[in-house]
């Protein structure tokens, strides 16, 4: 499955959208996509996992990297995720420091 990521913005919301597989070979692109994010003055980022198939520890490395990048008053939303991805947050324990909700907000 190809991977493919984009950024978007609604005023002071980040969207990161994410489609594939999120692991060693793809992490740099995310990463990039939230160094962008990260010079915009945001009150959130929203990660939209609806297309993403899997992610490996890479990409929960990339979501400390994120948390890093962003100002502590900055929420990460994550969005859509499949149970599976949803369960590799949980085991990293990034459940405590990202919302996951089911759907887009």
């Amino acid at each position: 499955m190809s991977f493919e990521a984009y950024l978007g913005f609604n005023g002071r919301t980040g969207t990161v959208y994410l489609t594939g597989e999120l692991d060693a070979g793809t992490a740099p692109v995310f990463r990039s996509l939230v160094e962008q994010a990260a010079q915009r003055p945001l009150e959130r980022l929203v990660l939209d996992l609806t297309g993403l198939a899997s992610m490996s520890s890479a990409g929960v490395r990339c979501l400390a990297f994120a948390q890093q990048q962003l100002p502590p008053s900055a929420a990460i939303i994550v969005v859509g995720a499949r149970p599976e991805v949803v369960e590799v947050i949980r085991l990293a324990g990034f459940d405590r420091a990202v919302t996951i909700a089911e759907r887009t907000i």
